[in-house]
């Protein structure tokens, strides 16, 4: 697909472990790579960055980004951020929590499949969003 994304399916998850740098050079390739991996109607998308070097602002808008499409779809989103040089720009933003940051692949995997599915968008008072359980 993407040099700098490789993509893997494990059990309706796609994974996709970003490699390199995600800096205004990439950011647009890593993006196109993301948004084609929350498309292709996997239950939930992981995005891995233990393999990135250098994480800037422009990283965390992607991601941030990404998880707002995945929403719009339905699926699952959690980033895994073991690495210090992207796990500290995403807490000197606070954005963990949003973009539901786990230190390993596994805990991420896990996450994803106990995470509840959005069934819809938020604009209509009567909808919760949520449907409680995992398909």
């Amino acid at each position: 697909m993407h040099d700098e994304v490789e993509v893997i399916t494990a059990e309706g998850v796609v994974i996709a472990a970003v490699h390199g740098d995600v800096d205004h050079d990439t950011f647009r390739e890593i993006r196109d790579a993301l948004f084609t991996c929350t498309a292709g109607g996997a239950a939930a998308v992981v995005v891995d960055l233990d393999q990135v070097g250098f994480f800037g602002s422009i990283g965390i808008a992607v991601l941030l980004e990404t998880r707002q499409h995945a929403d719009q779809l339905g699926i699952g989103f959690a980033v895994v951020a073991g690495r210090r040089t992207v796990a500290r720009p995403i807490r000197l933003t606070d954005t963990q929590d949003l973009l539901r940051v786990q230190r390993t692949r596994d805990e991420a995997l896990a996450a994803v499949r106990r995470q509840p599915r959005f069934t819809g968008f938020l604009d209509e008072p009567s909808d919760t969003g949520v449907e409680r359980s995992w398909p």
